[in-house]
């Protein structure tokens, strides 16, 4: 695939959720690797845009979707790969899935599949964040509260627990339980 088919396929997309899963899939496939969105970017996709990230945060083999990215006329800015024709902006941010790898989910879309973070370890990576970066820290927390809200009825909170007490952020997972507020004629979450 060639910079102007790939541009061609990604101003297709009816939103930003559906243009980082193609691009994840695209690239996930010309690497011949599996690629992981992770982030904000992942918190878009599942938050149907209720959040919208500035760049889409990639774990997989990093050189190697460097070199894509440069072949698709990315072009360094900083940590970032930008195409501004496309508003476009990549963090290849790591080579390994720091989460639980048998909690990812795999997409299917129109060009192949692709990995997204758990919802559970992107939660409790943003009540981390919280506690070491306490500028963005309500920016990061109601990041996680929104996506908590999402799928309130399938998070693991006893998971979420355990990871965000590796870095001292588990006192946050009642605060962000609290916040949920309870849907009309449900009951509360599941293990509570």
């Amino acid at each position: 695939m060639n910079a102007d088919e790939l541009g061609g396929i990604l101003a297709k997309a009816r939103s930003g959720g559906e243009r980082n899963l193609w691009l994840g899939a695209l690239l996930a496939k010309e690497a011949a690797t599996d690629i992981v969105i992770v982030g904000g970017s992942a918190i878009e996709v599942y938050t149907s845009g209720k959040y919208v990230s500035g760049d889409v945060d990639l774990v997989g083999e990093r050189l190697l979707i460097i070199g894509i990215l440069e072949r698709w006329r990315f072009q360094r800015e900083g940590r970032l790969w930008a195409r501004s024709d496309l508003e476009l902006w990549v963090d290849p941010v790591g080579q390994h899935y720091t989460g639980d790898v048998r909690r990812l989910r795999v997409v299917s879309t129109p060009y192949g599949t692709v990995r997204l973070a758990s919802v559970e370890d992107l939660i409790a990576k943003r009540l981390i964040e919280t506690k070491v970066w306490p500028r963005g820290g309500m920016d990061l927390f109601d990041q996680a509260v929104a996506l908590a809200a999402e799928y309130r009825d399938e998070i693991d909170w006893d998971y979420v627990s355990r990871v965000a007490r590796q870095d001292l952020a588990e006192d946050l997972v009642p605060e962000l339980r609290r916040r949920l507020v309870p849907r009309p004629g449900t009951s509360r979450t599941r293990s509570e």
